[in-house]
């Protein structure tokens, strides 16, 4: 026998509480997932190596993360306007209690450093993403128990539109990101941010202070002041004036594979523009239109710009990828989660100018060598448009105000034809009196 749930307007209320909390999560947890497909495979390869699982290929763990995380922001959504009350609530309480079970595990063993809930955009310790989930199993619970009081914010015969909508919204959010880059960029290598400070730690700031007693009264004085002779000093003593700070990224080396030299300073102290084409594995990279980089190396090489090539592939491989495509260029190494956290794409160009990162583009998205460094102006409405699609508000408006209109407008068809009905009643009452 089912759990009954007492039927009050405080019930209600708490409930649907409960049902918008845990329906904003999942719709925030599969978004950050959802415009970062290839970070969220990134992290199920963690887990599986974690689990010593070595059976699937990177294209159908792309796919199952793509999937993962459209599902995990369906659900959110579905659960926030009331559609489908009984599958979503049934599916939310297992979905949510198989993870608080897996988070449970990685904050007991630490297989892994971070559970990934929520991508690059927010890293939570495992013990923290438990505690979490402990308290979304609980709202789960109540939403699975009292989902016969979901309110609904679209009638079930309108329910179409808010599903379709919802889905091409998702697939938008993916496809843009797998495509080109990531609509949104949580990481540290976003474009505008400077390098040169990311990866520069801040040592503590100290200023001195002497410590003076008068009878059993003690004061420390600074620097610029002088207690009057009634004070007797005790000690010199140093405190941190200003906090310092560790580097941002503390893991930018660059290899010559010749030399063993890091060029990561070169690269950063350059005040010119430097290329940077990154592949995490170039025997996994795709040689469609790598002509454009081989284009862009011979125009560097002609107007005396910096270009290098990174990647954490071994020698081996590095010389069939300069078979393959005809490279001339030298191919230089770095770890393979500093190249992930640079782009997504494989191979991908970030463009520094002085240390900080102008622009970031798949191989396909590279412009001619004349446009990269001398773009030509956007009409103001397509530069507007472009600036705004990587903001998350953009994004937030592109879904919060269409769903807006739909509940709306499913309010006021069933309101008007309520009353338009009820209108029409009374009036074949009176004609028949």
């Amino acid at each position: 026998m089912g759990l009954r749930i007492k039927k009050s307007t405080l019930c209600t209320v708490l409930m649907n509480i409960c049902r918008v909390l845990l329906a904003l999560v999942l719709v925030a947890s599969g978004f950050v997932k959802a415009v970062d497909p290839k970070g969220t495979m990134y992290k199920l390869q963690e887990y599986l190596s974690a689990f010593s699982i070595d059976m699937f290929s990177s294209e159908w763990l792309l796919l199952f993360a793509s999937i993962l995380a459209a599902g995990e922001f369906l659900l959110g959504l579905f659960m926030l306007m009331g559609v489908y009350r009984h599958f979503v609530a049934s599916l939310s309480f297992v979905v949510i209690l198989f993870f608080t079970l897996l988070t449970g595990y990685i904050a007991l063993y630490d297989p892994i450093p971070d559970c990934g809930c929520f991508g690059d955009a927010l890293v939570l310790s495992n013990e923290l993403s438990f505690v979490k989930n402990l308290f979304l199993l609980l709202f789960a619970a109540v939403v699975f128990f009292g989902r016969r009081r979901f309110v609904c914010n679209v009638s079930s015969r309108n329910r179409w539109a808010v599903v379709l909508y919802s889905i091409f919204y998702i697939a938008l959010v993916e496809g843009m990101s797998l495509v080109h880059v990531p609509v949104i960029d949580f990481r540290s290598y976003k474009v505008g941010a400077n390098l040169r400070e990311l990866t520069t730690a801040v040592p503590d700031s100290y200023k001195l202070l002497s410590l003076y007693e008068r009878g059993e009264e003690s004061r420390y004085f600074g620097e610029d002041t002088v207690p009057d002779a009634s004070w007797n000093f005790v000690e010199a003593v140093s405190v941190v004036d200003v906090k310092g700070r560790e580097a941002v990224i503390d893991d930018f080396s660059i290899i010559d594979w010749n030399s063993d030299y890091d060029v990561a300073d070169d690269i950063l102290s350059d005040t010119g523009y430097v290329c940077l084409v990154v592949s995490d594995f170039v025997e996994e990279a795709s040689v469609n239109r790598i002509d454009r980089v081989n284009d862009l190396y011979d125009y560097c090489l002609e107007n005396g710009l910096q270009f290098y090539m990174v990647t954490a592939s071994d020698e081996e491989n590095v010389e069939l990828w300069q078979k393959r495509t005809g490279a001339e260029y030298n191919l230089h190494w770095a770890d393979k989660m500093s190249l992930r956290d640079m782009t997504r794409a494989n191979p991908g160009l970030l463009l520094l100018k002085d240390g900080v990162i102008k622009g970031k583009w798949t191989v396909s998205d590279i412009p001619e060598p004349q446009l990269l460094f001398n773009p030509v102006p956007k009409e103001p409405f397509l530069a507007f448009l472009d600036k705004a699609l990587q903001k998350w508000y953009s994004w937030l408006l592109l879904l919060v105000v269409p769903l807006a209109f739909m509940a709306y407008s499913d309010f006021a068809a069933m309101r008007f034809g309520r009353t338009a009905k009820e209108g029409e009643k009374m009036k074949k009452k009176t004609s028949d009196i």
